[in-house]
């Protein structure tokens, strides 16, 4: 009698934790109505819906369970989850697809016995539990790789590799459970060792769980940090963008102001026939007009600052630079901050490279490629020296490689974000980045 209501409580339990991965799966990409947002409201609904579910599974037919799984969830995204209709769908059959993915992994694995018999193995408290928790823990990893790998998971978003390492131990959990299932040991009549298994595939199943919950909420505190310093960089970026407006605005105000005094003298040196001194002071103005205009390459502003400031600070190394941006470029889909991580390591890269040749210079080649479909950035510079690189890896030049050599990595993986990449080539002493990026 009290195992029985042991194994209920336990089967309850499961379906209570069936109940909460599928709303933690489409609270990850849709949010909760109003109404049902309340977090005393959620802890209610999951506990009655996952009581709806298990008197369901009373009924002990294979038939009416799927076919109340896939109804019980439909309802659930339809009336509990705001969002587009089809959107909600997409995610609807994608959950179902891991749910009887789980299912299915719990027939094949149990068909690999020659005596398997679904009657024999429910007659087994034990083992019927831990093989049901078994595919629930599979179930759990499925949920969270979907999570992680999928582009409308905002915050919950992270790198494949990191999730499967997350993974091991529920993986090495669904073993030990499979195991347990299959080892013809007989329970019966060892009570406390039933007792024992039971309790521990339970908190087996709750530790993961937790592993994932902790995980997930790690995940979210790393990039809330993330974007708070991509905020941080685009207001210093935004600031010092401000202090050279008002830098420039200063010496046009100072320049226009000593326009009179040259205007006077050239006039006196006009009536005393000094064409020489005349074209002397016209040169030293038309530097100090250039020195105080910034350029308008395209109608990106923050690349165009970028440009103007590397270009300031590669002339200033007498390094030429020649930047053309044909009409029609557009790079609006890279964020600021990556932006800003990519033509600033790239160009940085380039003035010092060209800053070692005795005539360096720098070209820069914003155009669209492809029809518009690509955004490409070239970038050329001549090198002395030699290029160290390993296949298609290049490596810093500089002797300190624990503080050098991220740039070009930093590059490529801004690029990678968007489905683009970086290529570099070097050859007879010229070295090009080109840098391509889908459009949309």
């Amino acid at each position: 009698m009290i195992m029985g209501f042991i194994f209920e409580s336990v089967q309850f339990l499961i379906c209570v934790l069936e109940v909460y991965l599928v709303f933690d799966f489409f609270s990850t990409f849709f949010g909760l109505r109003c109404r049902f947002a309340g977090r005393y409201t959620q802890a209610a609904l999951i506990p009655a819906i996952a009581a709806g579910v298990y008197g369901i599974n009373t009924f002990n037919n294979a038939t009416v369970n799927i076919i109340s799984m896939f109804m019980n969830y439909l309802a659930v995204i339809l009336i509990f989850f705001q969002g587009k209709l089809f959107k909600k769908f997409l995610y609807y059959i994608t959950a179902m697809i891991i749910m009887a993915g789980g299912d299915f992994l719990f027939v094949v694995m149990m068909s690999l016995q020659t005596d398997f018999a679904m009657s024999k193995i429910e007659s087994d408290i034990v083992k019927f539990t831990a093989l049901v928790i078994g595919v629930k823990l599979f179930t759990l990893i499925l949920f969270n790789i979907a999570k992680k790998i999928s582009k409308d998971a905002g915050d919950d978003r992270i790198d494949f590799k990191i999730t499967l390492l997350y993974s091991v131990l529920s993986i090495a959990l669904i073993g030990i459970m499979i195991s347990i299932a299959r080892l013809n040991v007989d329970f019966s009549s060892a009570k406390t060792t039933q007792l024992l298994l039971l309790f521990s595939c339970v908190l087996a199943l709750l530790g993961s769980v937790i592993v994932f919950y902790v995980f997930n909420r790690y995940a979210r505190s790393i990039w809330q940090l993330q974007q708070q310093e991509l905020v941080i960089l685009r207001m210093e970026m935004e600031e010092k963008h401000y202090r050279e407006i008002e830098q420039v605005n200063e010496e046009h105000a100072a320049f226009w102001h000593d326009v009179r005094h040259y205007m006077k003298v050239i006039g006196e040196m006009a009536s005393e026939g000094q064409n020489e001194e005349i074209l002397q002071i016209l040169s030293k103005l038309q530097i100090e007009v250039s020195d105080t205009m910034s350029a308008v390459y395209c109608a990106n502003h923050l690349l165009n600052t970028i440009l103007n400031e590397k270009k300031k600070e590669a002339e200033r190394k007498n390094i030429g630079v020649k930047i053309l941006v044909e009409p029609d470029f557009t790079i609006d889909r890279v964020t600021d901050a990556d932006l800003i991580i990519l033509m600033s390591n790239l160009l940085d890269n380039a003035i010092e490279a060209a800053g070692k040749c005795a005539q360096g210079s720098v070209a820069v080649y914003l155009f669209m490629n492809n029809g518009g479909h690509f955004s490409t950035i070239k970038i050329v510079n001549n090198y002395t020296g030699e290029i160290r690189s390993e296949g298609d890896r290049l490596f810093t030049s500089k002797e300190d490689t624990v503080r050098h050599g991220f740039g070009m990595r930093n590059a490529d993986d801004a690029a990678a974000k968007y489905g683009g990449r970086v290529r570099y080539t070097y050859q007879d002493g010229k070295f090009m980045s080109v840098v391509v990026i889908p459009a949309a």
